[in-house]
């Protein structure tokens, strides 16, 4: 819960973001979205396919350009050109739809580059550190394997803990299972289920719509290049106020 003097970890104003399709017109994506996230939110983002869900989430981080309006991260404008966006990144785990281990390297050592090299951490405090990931995981045993050796979901749990190994201040999850096969969700879902249970700060972009109404404390859903409502989630799924979202709901559930 969030009071009125506590400043967010993340706070977006007046966020626009435009691509240049085939015929050189600007496309835009986000439409002046304005909205915080506080240490301790467990926010879901949730909406149709092309409502710019997974481009806000990358541009939290810059992996997506803005084109205009600012983004403050623990009190920092991370879109001022001066900003060091390498550092930040390291306190803003990221996790994909396709996972993106490196396939040359062992789990161990995907876990324990980051910290080794822009941490400087020792080998084995790396080691150390990672091995803790992987016990919470469920994957300890697999330590010495490479990705191809993995099924998806034991992918998507190394590629989480892969980004706790950096200790982020928050994770940001895009579409964490879309690429799964269905008996493989679960486990990933577990995995993010006690995340939140031990309070890590998260922003999660999903359809999976019973696991946000469960785990989330705030969930929005973004269509028409912007946030079109936000609510805790039994108000969002059993009084939903914007028509386009009782629309998808009346899909999707």
């Amino acid at each position: 819960m969030t009071t009125d003097n506590e400043r967010p970890l993340i706070e977006v104003k007046h966020l626009y973001k435009k691509f240049n399709n085939q015929s050189n017109k600007d496309l835009e994506v986000l439409s002046d979205v304005n909205v915080s996230f506080y240490t301790g939110d467990v926010a879901f983002i949730v909406g149709p396919s092309g409502a710019g869900k997974s481009t806000f989430l990358r541009c939290l981080n810059r992996l997506e350009e803005a084109s205009s309006g600012e983004i403050f991260f623990e009190g920092v404008n991370i879109l001022d050109r001066s900003v060091d966006i390498d550092a930040h990144r390291q306190k803003m785990g990221m996790v994909f739809q396709q996972f993106n281990l490196f396939p040359h390297l062992s789990v161990m050592s995907n876990l324990t580059v980051g910290p080794i090299k822009l941490q400087g951490l020792s080998k084995e405090e790396a080691e150390e550190r990672a091995i803790k990931l992987l016990r919470r995981v469920k994957l300890e045993d697999r330590a010495n394997s490479f990705p191809n050796q993995l099924s998806g979901g034991q992918k998507q749990r190394i590629a989480i803990a892969r980004s706790l190994c950096m200790e982020p201040d928050v994770m940001l999850f895009d579409e964490p299972t879309s690429a799964l096969d269905p008996e493989m969700v679960g486990e990933v879902l577990e995995v993010m289920r006690e995340l939140a249970a031990d309070k890590m700060t998260m922003i999660v972009v999903t359809h999976e719509m019973a696991f946000a109404r469960e785990v989330a404390n705030r969930i929005m859903f973004m269509a028409d290049c912007n946030i079109l409502e936000e609510n805790d989630p039994v108000n969002f799924f059993d009084n939903p106020q914007n028509e386009r979202l009782r629309a998808f709901l009346d899909k999707m559930i």
